[in-house]
């Protein structure tokens, strides 16, 4: 598993670094030479030559302190920012928002305010993660952005938030500036050879290779740790990520390592709950073919698989997602497995553009569910007038339709 570089590592460092690895070659063989440390320190850190590292780390300094001066930084980490600070507040609105200039402007003024925590424990370089802004994520890590912050009392770092997001492009920026992924990451953006290297030549899961992982919760609503503690865990977590991105060869990889397919991950899911929520025919049948049990619910909608797949993104308004599943199989738009319907769920969230998204499809708005209730009964109770008034039109035009008919 690679070393993490640190984002402002310069030339000298790297210089005492491989006086030092030298002296550790040397105590075991006299002869080594400056050469060899050089080398052994660059494939710590990924690079397969010594001169590839120099050239990485002096470009990527003269990049951000063309942004922003080294004594800048040492001022600003003086500054405690409370998570209620106007400036904070401003700045994450200005990044949720895309405003590049507005950010720009803030971290001028407050530079601390880029490695500061909100109310709900977001850094602002989670939320650029969340929005796939690498721009502005590339500003806050310049103005001091620290990859290791954890997003409130999940184990989520940026890279990790942005890898949950299906966040690609800020990715591969996180990375790009020194962000190195662990399994976890790793298995989300597809790196394979990355993956296979948090294994040793016995197939052994290397320990510590795991950084981050999903949320889960125990039965009494406690936080279970991240990453899980156990090897198997850490793999079927890995799992989980690849299956919910879509990473075919990475999922290939993972099913040789043994993985519980029954562990529950995010909303306490299963990995073939997340591979059709992903949407990979491919990987589905993977794990189809594996034994995973097609007839699981999981914790939050109490969905199978399938329908998992579409009522999840449906709840979400996750409206590109829905698209795509029913461009796949438009009988999806009426699934129903006794809990719940996309319908339904497009309903609970409230989202108006989801809801007509799925009565476009041929979503039935007289579908009932386990508890006899409609879309239009769950809009009512809570209190969704709009929603509620777009299920009545197309509940009396279903009426009318299914009269004409008999």
């Amino acid at each position: 598993m690679f070393r993490l570089l640190p984002l402002r590592a310069n030339l000298e460092w790297l210089k005492k670094l491989s006086k030092e690895r030298l002296d550790e070659l040397r105590a075991a063989s006299p002869s080594a030479k400056l050469s060899e440390a050089q080398l052994a320190v660059a494939r710590e850190f990924g690079f397969s030559s010594w001169r590839k590292l120099r050239a990485h780390v002096q470009q990527l300094r003269e990049q951000l302190d063309a942004i922003v001066l080294p004594d800048v930084l040492r001022r600003a980490a003086t500054e405690n920012v409370a998570p209620d600070d106007p400036d904070l507040a401003a700045l994450l609105a200005a990044v949720d928002a895309g405003e590049a200039q507005a950010v720009t402007d803030l971290l001028k003024r407050r530079p601390a305010l880029a490695a500061a925590h909100g109310p709900d424990g977001q850094t602002p370089l989670h939320v650029a993660a969340q929005c796939n802004d690498p721009q502005i994520a590339a500003l806050l890590v310049a103005f001091g952005a620290n990859f290791n912050a954890k997003f409130g009392q999940s184990g989520h770092t940026p890279l990790s938030w942005a890898v949950t997001c299906n966040a690609p492009e800020c990715a591969r920026e996180l990375v790009k500036f020194g962000a190195v992924p662990d399994l976890f990451c790793a298995s989300g953006i597809g790196a394979l050879e990355h993956v296979q290297a948090c294994f040793d030549a016995t197939g052994a899961l290397v320990p510590g290779v795991s950084r981050t992982g999903s949320s889960r919760f125990g039965p009494d609503g406690s936080r279970l740790p991240c990453p899980p503690p156990t090897a198997r865990e850490q793999i079927s977590d890995a799992l989980y990520m690849a299956c919910r991105n879509g990473q075919a060869d990475v999922v290939r990889f993972l099913l040789t390592k043994q993985p519980d397919l029954s562990f529950r991950a995010y909303q306490g899911a299963t990995a073939l709950h997340w591979a059709y929520f992903g949407g990979s025919r491919v990987i589905v049948e993977l794990l189809e073919q594996s034994g995973a049990d097609r007839t699981a619910r999981d914790d939050a909608l109490g969905c199978t698989p399938r329908s998992f797949g579409i009522c999840t993104p449906a709840n979400w308004g996750f409206t590109r997602l829905v698209q795509a599943r029913l461009a796949e199989d438009p009988t999806l738009a009426n699934i129903m497995d006794g809990r719940t319907s996309p319908l339904h769920e497009a309903v609970r969230s409230n989202s108006q553009e989801m809801v007509r998204l799925l009565l476009d499809h041929g979503a039935n708005p007289l579908l009932t569910i386990g508890d006899g209730k409609t879309p239009l009964d769950i809009a009512t109770e809570l209190g969704h007038v709009e929603v509620a008034e777009m299920l009545r039109v197309a509940d009396g035009s279903c009426r009318d339709t299914q009269r004409d008919r008999s």
